[in-house]
Parts: C-alpha cells; sequence; structure tokens
C-alpha cells in the first residue's frame, strides 16, 4: 500500500460537491489511500475518512465576472499541478472543468507516463456555444476542441453521465484510441440514505417556511442564465389566487435578481425565495417539495444531465421537467412514469399540470412513489461500484 503522501489516486475537482466526494470516497476506500484537492467549503468541512485525505484548493469564485472566475481557475491549476507533481506518478481522475486539467493531465502522461481518467458532467465548449458565450467557429473553440480530441484520445477511461452525451463524445474523438476503448456510460446517483422522503408535519424546514397543507412547487439549483426560470415565475403569477399551491425557489445565480424582481413587482406572496442551502439542510430542503422543477435549455439535451434530477426523485417528488422530449431527463421522466416533460416557456401546460397533480391526489402519490422507488433502484450511490468495475477492468488495480 502507498503511503499517505502518495495516493493510489488524485481526484481533481476545484467544486468537488456531494456527488464528487462520495465517488472519491467509495474508490478511495478500495485504493486507499487516494487524493481529492478541491475548494468545495462543504467537502473541505466534510468528515474525514482514513482512506482519503481531502487537500484545501483554492475554490471556484462565482461572485465576480469572467475575469475572476477565470482567475480563480488558473489559481487552482496552479496547485493542482504542483499537487500532481508532488505524488508518485498516481493516477490522475478529473472533470473537464476548469479546462486547463486537461493539458495537465497530458503532460504528465507524456513526462513520466502518469495515467489519467476523465470524467466528463458537462461537454465544452459545445455548452459555452450553445447558450451563446462562444462562437462555433472561432480560435477559442476550435483549440479547445482539438485540445479535447488529443487529450480524450490519450486517456485510459473517458466517462460520461448520459447516453446522449456519450453519443456526442463518440463523434468529437476516437474513442478506440483510449484504453477502455469506448466512453463508458454511468448515471449520477444520489446517497438515498440521506436524501430521503420526510412528511411535512415532521420537517422542520416545511414548518419554518408555512409549507403545512399545501402543494408546494420547488426549484433548487443554480440561477443561471441558462435556466428557465421565467417560466416558473409566470406560472407562479398565474397561480397566485390558489391558496392550497406554494412555490419556492432556492439558489443563486445571474437570474437571482430577476426572481426577487418579480416577487416584488408581481406581489408573489405565494412564493419563497432563499439562497443557496447549507449542506446539513438539503435533506430537509428538498424532501419538502411535492413537484420538483428541472430546467434544461433546448440546445442541452446532449451536453449535460442536471444531477439535481437524482436528488429531488430521491426526495420523492414528483417532477415538471421544463425540457425537450429527446433529453435524458425527459427519457428518465418516461422511463419511470415520475412527472410531466413541458417544453421551455409553456407556461399554460406548466400551470395545467400542477393544477392537475393538486385535483388528482392518487396520481401525485404515484409520481412521487414511482420518483423514489427509481432513485433507490437505479440511481443510487451503488453506482459507485460501476465505476470501481470499470477502473479494475482497464487500469489493472
Amino acid at each position: 500500500m502507498n503511503s499517505p503522501k502518495h495516493p493510489r489516486i488524485i481526484f481533481l475537482n476545484q467544486m468537488a460537491g456531494p456527488l464528487f466526494r462520495e465517488l472519491a470516497e467509495d474508490i478511495s476506500q478500495e485504493w486507499s489511500p487516494s487524493l481529492l484537492f478541491t475548494g468545495h467549503p462543504d467537502t473541505l468541512k466534510a468528515e474525514r475518512k482514513e482512506f482519503m485525505r481531502i487537500i484545501p484548493a483554492p475554490t471556484y469564485d462565482r461572485s465576480g465576472g469572467y475575469m475572476l472566475r477565470l482567475w480563480s481557475w488558473f489559481k487552482y491549476l496552479f496547485c493542482a499541478f504542483f499537487q500532481c507533481l508532488r505524488t508518485n506518478k498516481d493516477t490522475i481522475l478529473f472533470l473537464v472543468v476548469p479546462p486547463f486539467l486537461e493539458p495537465t493531465a497530458y503532460f504528465f502522461k507524456k513526462l513520466r507516463k502518469q495515467r489519467f481518467v476523465v470524467l466528463v458532467y458537462d461537454i465544452y465548449p459545445d455548452s459555452l456555444i450553445n447558450f451563446g458565450h462562444l462562437k462555433n467557429t472561432g480560435m477559442t473553440a476550435r483549440l479547445w476542441r482539438y485540445m479535447n480530441r488529443i487529450v480524450w484520445e490519450n486517456a485510459d477511461i473517458v466517462f460520461t453521465i448520459g447516453n446522449k452525451m456519450a453519443e456526442n463524445l463518440e463523434r468529437m474523438f476516437d474513442s478506440s484510441k483510449t484504453v477502455a476503448g469506448k466512453v463508458i456510460v454511468i448515471s449520477n446517483w444520489v446517497s438515498t440514505d440521506w436524501i430521503k422522503p420526510l412528511a411535512k408535519e415532521k420537517n422542520e424546514f416545511a414548518k419554518k417556511y408555512d409549507q403545512i397543507g399545501k402543494l408546494t412547487v420547488m426549484y433548487s439549483g443554480n440561477l443561471g442564465q441558462t435556466h428557465d426560470i421565467s417560466t416558473i415565475l409566470k406560472v407562479a403569477k398565474e397561480l397566485k389566487g390558489n391558496d392550497s399551491i406554494r412555490f419556492m425557489i432556492i439558489g443563486e445565480g445571474a437570474k437571482k435578481s430577476i426572481v426577487e424582481q418579480a416577487k416584488s413587482e408581481d406581489d408573489l406572496n405565494n412564493l419563497t425565495v432563499l439562497g443557496f442551502q447549507p449542506e446539513t439542510v438539503l435533506p430537509y430542503s428538498l424532501a419538502t417539495a411535492d413537484i420538483a422543477v428541472i430546467t434544461l435549455d433546448k440546445g442541452s439535451e446532449g451536453l449535460s444531465v442536471p444531477s439535481k434530477t437524482y436528488y429531488v426523485m430521491a426526495s420523492g417528488a414528483a417532477l415538471i421537467a421544463l425540457c425537450e422530449e429527446d433529453s435524458e431527463v425527459a427519457l428518465t421522466i418516461e422511463k419511470h412514469d415520475c412527472g410531466f416533460v413541458i417544453k421551455p416557456g409553456d407556461t399554460d401546460a406548466m400551470t395545467k399540470a400542477i393544477l392537475e397533480l393538486l385535483r388528482d391526489e392518487e396520481k401525485l402519490k404515484r409520481y412521487k412513489t414511482n420518483s423514489r422507488s427509481a432513485a433507490e433502484n437505479f440511481y443510487s450511490r451503488n453506482n459507485t461500484k460501476l465505476y470501481i468495475d470499470a477502473l479494475s477492468a482497464y487500469l489493472n488495480i
């Protein structure tokens, strides 16, 4: 066994939340000791495991503009480089964001034959192009794609989290050149022992925000430019005269000001607006939702899969997905019969769906039960074992 200074696997993720931390923990327990280098505040406060070292890193700065975000990426890259340099040629497992990690892993492979594994949660630069932040034919996009192809073809394994994402990736590089010989798809998950249904009468969060006896429609997550928050706000305005329905929007991001403005100007007394909740509160906040709203903008179908989908399913909420019908989220809802798929911007359809679930208690109960059952059977933490199996098969560790 390696000494703690020379971990078996180096996990690089600047903002390693619960999902990635659980993956790192479960892999590390199999091949300890390993190392997680992250700046995520909650992960840095998490209980330490003897089989995995967590080393503090520069955090990702969301508070400012693009230059501050870029600077926080560079700081993480600089520190991650020296963290890898100090290790004993151990396998690097990293996300594609920050993008500068890719050439770092490639450099160490060429310098000292250090092996690396890529995990693709979101496909870049295509996600940025889709939302108008980059030009498809611009120099930055072309260089980024070239870098992706070179790095991914030199990886031992390229993992991703959805079949449509894998199809896109297979068109971007020759996966047969990897040790695995293909892109490996493993769905994200949620710890179903941590996130689970809880009756509102026993839920202090639900009590605190006056959700007892109400149908709670919740959006919890980033309030970024790419999220269809305006449809939720329009529906909240449409239904503000119905005292049986309450809306909650929990999160931070560029559209937070739009949410607060709508609440004030449209007198949305049926809407509660909160910032991101501490990790310790998450089981209670998510369990408050009767209906959880997931948003995925048009064009994102094969570029990402919102991990929050599995969290709200574990909490036992019915789902309303504002997305295209051929997206991974839509296919998940259809497969497990746990909610509605509605095109982004279709206010009337969303209003109708909420009122239908308010009137039809049996249908709401069925959707909620199916959500929880699917999380337990298909999207639980057992999925980390699939990573362990793949690493064992292709890295011979």
